[in-house]
């Protein structure tokens, strides 16, 4: 009787500790889940921010197109329009795609690959940005100097002299600067979807 007992508690023990474990292991993953969204909410929240300035210049350029009464002004317009629309989509959409990694649900290596995929389409992405920005800076100084202030910027040239380059100076810093926090951000929230394997 004693030793059935015995064997009884002893299982009982054994069932709690894998209950423990089990719930340990658990909190582990909501603690690494928390974390890993403060990561991709400091990318997300400038990102969207980001989206809908160029979705406001978009509903301007639209709404004042008939100022563009030119076809390399309108050309010019259509240019800025569309990359306002598709760059900030395609950045949001891989934005979700990393937040949507199954911590709790995957594996350890299935979300570390999966995060590594996503990861590195979303600094693609940033990268093509980093270069189209410049096109797009351009674009939007003619389309506003025509709605704005109705200059024609192919006409009279020499307004440019100075507004281009200093404004390509300035964005290429700024460009760089987020870039940089970007990729910090993804690596640090690789590197807490890492801390799972210990």
């Amino acid at each position: 009787m004693e030793l059935e007992e015995i064997k009884s508690l002893w299982e009982d023990m054994s069932q709690k500790v894998d209950q423990q474990k089990v719930l340990t292991d658990q909190l582990i993953k909501d603690m690494t889940k928390e974390r890993f969204d403060t990561k991709m909410r400091s990318i997300s929240i400038p990102e969207s921010i980001t989206a809908f300035i160029c979705f406001a210049a978009v509903i301007y350029i639209i709404s004042n197109f008939y100022s563009l009464n030119m076809w390399y002004l309108q050309l010019t317009g259509m240019i800025a329009i569309i990359t306002c629309l598709v760059l900030p989509v395609l950045s949001l959409k891989s934005i979700q795609k990393m937040k949507s990694v199954h911590i709790s649900k995957s594996t350890f290596k299935e979300t570390v690959e999966a995060y590594a995929k996503e990861k590195a389409r979303f600094m693609k992405i940033q990268k093509i940005s980093f270069y189209a920005s410049f096109l797009v800076l351009i674009a939007l100084i003619i389309v506003f100097g025509k709605i704005m202030k109705g200059i024609d910027v192919f006409t009279i040239s020499e307004k440019l002299n100075w507004l281009v380059p200093s404004g390509i100076g300035v964005l290429f810093i700024f460009s760089q600067w987020v870039l940089k926090k970007y990729k910090k951000a993804t690596n640090s929230a690789n590197d807490i979807l890492k801390e799972l394997e210990s």
